[in-house]
């Protein structure tokens, strides 16, 4: 059953954030860690967990907490980071009140790769390690980000023709000012499945399976929500 150009231009949009920006996001981090001397994901987590605990909660290394109007939560930072043995390090240890969450006491996880990551973790990876270093321009990352979010929180899986071709237009600005941050062959990729989506047609299965979507994305928000707050609340 086809669905009406509407819920098509959704469909598709949804596909060019979730397929399209996903991968390319994914590849940006790769190819940062890969030209900045690490030797691998797992091991540039590990050399910049401090900046990622910063917005995740107060942060007994050094007291500080960072505001952001995109902080991490504690499902996110457990995506990436177990728990060691290790006590924290710091001289704030005896009578830190945060110690029994410290950066100290985690480690990436062996082995990690990109893929495990959403557009939200990616821009928050982006945002708060790799624009460090420079070069990145993160109004792209904001732009994939604020686009992502109108799609999730969209009151029906609808975009109108202006919507559709304002976004559309946005994402490939963004992807096109991403593409010195990735292999030449990934962009290539990129702009492969841009054209294929392009002319797919979108059929009510499709549009189903990404409803599917949507419901979990704004389940798993919700949980993060609350518990973000609870840890929060328990860290003052």
């Amino acid at each position: 059953m086809n669905l009406n150009l509407d819920e098509a231009r959704y469909g598709k949009t949804f596909l060019l954030l979730f397929k399209v920006c996903a991968f390319t996001l994914r590849r940006v981090i790769d190819n940062h860690h890969g030209r900045h001397g690490y030797t691998s994901l797992q091991d540039f987590l590990d050399k910049n967990k401090h900046n990622l605990y910063h917005i995740l909660k107060r942060c007994c290394c050094c007291g500080f907490i960072q505001s952001s109007v995109t902080p991490m939560n504690w499902p996110q930072w457990n995506l990436l980071f177990i728990k060691n043995s290790s006590s924290c390090r710091t001289g704030y240890a005896v009578n830190c009140p945060y110690q029994v969450n410290c950066p100290c006491q985690y480690n990436a996880k062996p082995g990690i790769t990109s893929d495990v990551m959403d557009i939200t973790l990616c821009c928050l990876v982006i945002k708060n390690i790799c624009s460090r270093h420079g070069g990145i321009n993160m109004l792209h990352i904001e732009t994939i980000r604020e686009i992502r979010n109108d799609l999730i929180h969209a009151n029906s899986p609808c975009l109108d023709l202006h919507t559709f071709n304002g976004y559309w237009k946005d994402v490939k600005t963004a992807l096109s000012g991403l593409a010195n941050h990735v292999p030449s062959a990934v962009y290539k990729d990129a702009l492969n499945m841009i054209q294929e989506l392009e002319t797919r047609v979108m059929d009510a299965y499709e549009l189903g399976e990404i409803r599917k979507v949507i419901v979990d994305q704004n389940r798993i928000e919700k949980a993060e929500e609350v518990c973000t707050i609870f840890f929060i609340r328990m860290s003052f």
